[in-house]
């Protein structure tokens, strides 16, 4: 699995490519992480397109990541899923708590 990270005024842009298992998982903590401590960020726009599954843990490492930039006064949010992980995100509901748009 790779991740892509990139910073636009106060946006940041993670790219995932691959599923989000035990090593993905450590991966996806390690880019939130770094997006925590990144003071001038107050949006942060997921592409999941080319992720096919993802484990309870990632989806917990998303919840926590919302959770805090929330807290901020931050938004975040997905533009760009495949389908079987939309699928997934609308049987647990997460489109109810950030925005998840399949393009």
């Amino acid at each position: 699995m790779n991740i892509d990270l990139n910073t636009e005024d106060m946006k940041a842009f993670v790219t995932i490519n691959g599923n989000i298992d035990l090593k993905g998982g450590e991966k996806l903590a390690e880019i939130l992480h770094e997006i925590t401590y990144m003071n001038n960020i107050d949006h942060v726009v997921f592409n999941m397109t080319e992720v096919n599954t993802i484990t309870s843990s990632g989806i917990g490492k998303l919840l926590n990541f919302f959770k805090h930039i929330n807290s901020k006064s931050g938004t975040m949010e997905i533009k760009g899923i495949s389908d079987s992980l939309y699928e997934q995100f609308l049987d647990i509901h997460l489109h109810r708590i950030f925005p998840i748009e399949k393009s």
